[in-house]
């Protein structure tokens, strides 16, 4: 029984370690999140969406600091 325990705590450690390290990749760019970009803002143009993009998940991005107090629209 104990060895049970051990391994699903063990198990969800893993797992849990797994799924906060995919999380924090950022592993799409603007060329990847174009098209819903473009289906959620279809007004803006090319430059103003990978402008807003940028805004989001650049390098200072709004989405990169969680407890960022800027608002994200003042980045345009």
């Amino acid at each position: 029984m104990k060895k049970l325990v051990v391994g699903i705590l063990t198990g969800a450690v893993v797992l849990g370690g797994a799924t906060f390290a995919a999380a924090d990749s950022n592993v799409f760019n603007f060329k990847d999140m174009k098209p819903f970009i473009e289906q959620m803002h279809p007004n803006l143009s090319l430059e103003q969406q990978e402008q807003m993009f940028n805004a989001c998940h650049g390098e200072n991005g709004f989405m990169q600091n969680g407890t960022n107090s800027r608002n994200m629209m003042n980045n345009f």
